[in-house]
């Protein structure tokens, strides 16, 4: 049987929301009798897995990596590629056409939302250096949260810029009213940094499948969030220290060498999972089929919603021969018994009409339309393929080395092999890696990110908008997502809105 984090613990989340004071929002932090708890190594434990781990979830329609309203499926579909069928009152369209709004709660400014719980690990980590206990220990649960810290800024960050950031003695005084203002980009960036080296010092490099603590956070998680953050920041040299840092034999990374199998229940844990939220019928599971499969597919006998979808425009730029369309729905026989395809789209939502369905996990018969399969958040591929970007954007030059690494990931799709003389150059070589990525790494968190680091956001936004008649508005300012407009309201003029929202 699968083993699992328990992310919530009874009596750790009922101190950290305070002792008879449920109608407080703030925290009762005074509430907390240190002499009675918490006092033991087990208590730190639970107090660092509710603190830290719980809002890294994808349970149903909690967590910021839910397949609902989450940052993984928000930012896809402000993409080239991303598309939902069902509008919510143009919820959605304001998403995939990048014409957000500070009142788009929902999916656009809800990242936002979870900034309070770097607060908390602030105070978790308080209380833990304050317990009794074995010093490696306690040194490995405090650097869980701080790499929960560095973690969860990095994220909010990549979408909103510069965060707000409490420190212990405004924390430890929560009725004394103290708007804070966003920290410097500087700011911003050095903390994030600081935050997860100094985690990585005390977290052990990696853990495999059958690890009583496989879930929890690693060395290998802080170096694959500082290489996005050197790559999204162009940091070049840097990022290529990190991604040479994941390569180490020490983290045990390997490719799985069939695409399809990196998304199968029966192969989750696989060395190629950097981190994931881990998934299990009766603890946590996420609604990824329903979400994308159509209501009209017979295989899936759960009524599927037939929403997320990659544009046929997008679709269409996978080479023949290209195994990862193996785990996309580009054509099937509906329960009526017609055949859709390219040629015989259909109409409306539960069709081919928009787009395909990204099915990507693949379909297991025993759960409903619940998925227990793990979460992917961070895979090796994903960090072999950004090594080779930072180096050729470093150099300006095509190099060997890069190619290997573009065509460990390529030939595994069983396409083939690229040389160094199949390149015009520096250009020609990141235009085909950043397909590459699209074609690798759909509906996985990381296409926004390569259109803006690339410089092209803007641009392909534009043409999604005229490809599906809208006017092409999208500009620098989108880059951002805004903070939602209460945010604003409670800073009372010290919290700013990003720029022209």
């Amino acid at each position: 049987m699968k083993k699992k984090i328990i992310y919530t613990c009874l009596t750790g989340l009922l101190l950290m929301a305070g002792l008879g004071s449920c109608e407080l929002k703030s925290e009762m932090y005074d509430a907390i009798n240190p002499t009675i708890y918490p006092t033991t190594a087990r208590d730190a434990r639970d107090l660092v897995t509710a603190n830290v781990y719980g809002v890294f979830r994808n349970s149903s329609y909690d967590g910021i990596f839910n397949v609902a309203t989450g940052i993984i499926l928000t930012s896809d579909m402000a993409s080239d590629y991303g598309w939902c069928s069902w509008d919510d009152n143009g919820t959605w369209s304001r998403c995939y056409f990048a014409a957000y709004t500070p009142n788009d709660t929902r999916n656009v400014t809800h990242g936002w939302d979870f900034i309070n719980n770097i607060s908390k690990m602030t105070l978790t980590i308080e209380r833990v250096q304050g317990i009794e206990m074995n010093e490696d220990l306690k040194n490995q649960y405090i650097a869980e949260l701080r790499c929960g810290r560095g973690f969860l800024a990095f994220l909010i960050y990549d979408l909103f810029g510069p965060l707000i950031v409490a420190d212990l003695e405004t924390l430890k005084n929560p009725l004394n009213e103290k708007i804070l203002p966003r920290l410097s980009d500087e700011d911003t960036r050095a903390y994030i940094v600081t935050e997860l080296t100094e985690a990585a010092k005390s977290l052990p490099y990696n853990y495999k499948k059958g690890d009583a603590d496989y879930g929890r956070f690693t060395k290998g998680l802080c170096h694959m969030v500082l290489l996005k953050f050197y790559m999204q920041t162009k940091q070049w040299d840097k990022a290529i220290a990190e991604g040479r840092e994941l390569m180490k034999p020490e983290y045990g990374y390997e490719l799985v060498p069939v695409y399809k199998n990196i998304f199968t229940e029966a192969n989750e844990k696989n060395l190629e999972t950097i981190w994931a939220v881990n998934c299990l019928e009766g603890y946590q599971i996420h609604l990824w089929y329903p979400h994308v499969l159509p209501n009209n597919y017979a295989p899936f006998k759960n009524q599927g919603w037939g929403g997320y979808k990659m544009t046929w425009d997008f679709f269409k730029t996978f080479e023949d021969g290209d195994q990862r369309k193996e785990t996309i729905l580009y054509e099937y026989e509906t329960s009526q018994g017609e055949f859709l395809n390219e040629e015989n789209k259909g109409s409306g939502g539960n069709s081919l009409a928009q787009g395909v369905f990204p099915l990507k996990y693949a379909l297991e018969q025993n759960v409903a339309d619940h998925c227990q399969t793990d979460w992917i958040v961070y895979r090796y591929a994903d960090a072999l393929t950004l090594l080779a970007e930072a180096i050729v954007r470093a150099g300006n030059v095509v190099t060997p080395e890069a190619v290997d690494l573009l065509n460990r990931v390529r030939t595994r799709a069983g396409l083939p092999a690229y040389t160094v003389n199949d390149f015009a150059g520096d250009r020609d070589f990141l235009d085909k890696l950043l397909l590459e990525r699209g074609h690798e790494f759909f509906f996985e968190g990381s296409r926004r990110q390569d259109l803006i680091r690339d410089g092209s956001y803007i641009e392909k936004m534009n043409a999604k908008c005229v490809a599906f008649g809208q006017k092409p508005l999208v500009t620098e300012k989108h880059i951002l997502f805004p903070l939602k407009e209460s945010a604003i309201n409670e800073g009372k003029g010290i919290v700013k809105q990003n720029p022209e929202y």
